[in-house]
């Protein structure tokens, strides 16, 4: 018979043995299935760093890309803008002066842009040309004073396309720049005449202050923008024969004259046939049987190159207008258009974009 331990005697803790799971099969060697496996780290330094210089080189070309994609689009965004304000600009000046009038005491001219550098305009494009003349465009009907010219500043980048507006004179819009059309006191005041050879009855009381738009204190300014970008710009006189008509400068019987056009010239107008010369419109020479035609064209062509602002704001030299004349002295657009896109090729700009429309004068002969 056993005998039970004695309670004071101490008992010893059961002994504890090491364990380990297994290993999978296919990690078992043959050696020691039970050998504990030492896993390497995910990525050593040069991996990682290798990683995060590709993660950046492909950022780069992603921002690259994104950034020529919106460039592309900004740039688009401002040619159709810049298009588009052509356009307008075109169809605005068509409606204008297709009610164009004038009789013994209004005038229609287009004449070199430089007669409006002697009323005191600036910035005025060389060899480009101003078009004046008087329409029943007021909302009652009235008659204003319109024109358009081309104006150009290098230093700031401007090319623009400027619009005249003069309203009569009335007691609370007292433009002195409207054109005298009439004197109570004097029915034989010579300032009432229009002259056959120059564009006084528009501009002989105009001065610095009807040209300058950018003093907004100036309330006599009579100029405003009507499109930005515009480098370039002819006018065509078409007669009722669908022919060009002769510059009145280039005439050698007309009496002198730097004007394109003049409804005040001394000139006729073949209606069904040309003249004997060949020619639909011929120039009369000063005589006391010369009477003033007092004539509209029957149409005018209209024609204007634009670029946009950041194609002109790359720097580029934007060459000066060019004018080609046929040999009946006619201005040639076509020609004068292919030189001037040359022209432009050469100093490097290659986007610029012609637009062309006819306006038909309901008044013209």
């Amino acid at each position: 018979m056993k005998t039970a331990p004695s309670i004071s005697q101490p008992v010893s803790a059961p002994r504890l043995r090491s364990w380990s799971a297994p290993l999978p099969r296919r990690f078992r060697g043959k050696a020691n299935p039970h050998t504990t496996i030492q896993l390497d780290p995910a990525f050593t330094l040069v991996e990682l760093l290798a990683s995060v210089a590709l993660l950046t080189f492909i950022l780069l070309i992603l921002a690259g890309v994104t950034e020529s994609a919106s460039r592309a689009w900004r740039e688009g965004q401002s040619r159709t803008e810049t298009f588009q304000s052509a356009r307008t600009s075109l169809e605005i000046i068509a409606r204008e002066v297709t009610p164009a009038v004038v009789d013994t005491h209004m005038q229609f001219v287009v004449a070199p842009a430089s007669i409006l550098t002697q009323a005191g305009a600036k910035n005025v494009a060389p060899e480009t040309p101003a078009i004046l003349w008087m329409a029943p465009s007021g909302s009652d009907g009235t008659l204003n004073c319109l024109g358009y010219y081309l104006y150009r500043d290098d230093a700031r980048k401007f090319y623009r396309l400027k619009r005249i507006a003069i309203a009569p004179r009335t007691a609370t819009t007292p433009s002195p720049y409207f054109p005298q059309m009439e004197n109570p006191a004097n029915p034989r005041d010579p300032a009432l005449r229009t002259s056959p050879v120059d564009a006084q009855w528009f501009t002989r009381t105009w001065d610095a202050r009807a040209f300058d738009e950018e003093d907004p204190d100036n309330a006599q300014a009579v100029v405003s923008s009507a499109a930005d970008g515009v480098i370039a710009f002819w006018v065509q006189c078409v007669d009722v024969l669908g022919n060009p008509v002769p510059l009145v400068s280039k005439s050698t019987v007309h009496p002198v004259s730097e004007l394109q056009y003049n409804s005040a010239a001394y000139f006729e107008v073949a209606t069904s046939t040309p003249f004997d010369t060949g020619n639909s419109v011929q120039y009369l020479a000063a005589s006391p049987q010369a009477m003033k035609a007092n004539r509209v064209p029957a149409a005018l062509d209209l024609t204007i190159v634009t670029l946009d602002s950041r194609i002109l704001a790359r720097g580029f030299a934007v060459p000066a207008q060019v004018n080609i004349y046929d040999t009946k002295g006619a201005l040639d657009v076509d020609a004068s258009r292919h030189q001037y896109e040359t022209l432009l090729q050469q100093n490097r700009i290659y986007n610029a974009r012609t637009f062309s429309t006819r306006a038909k004068l309901v008044n013209g002969s």
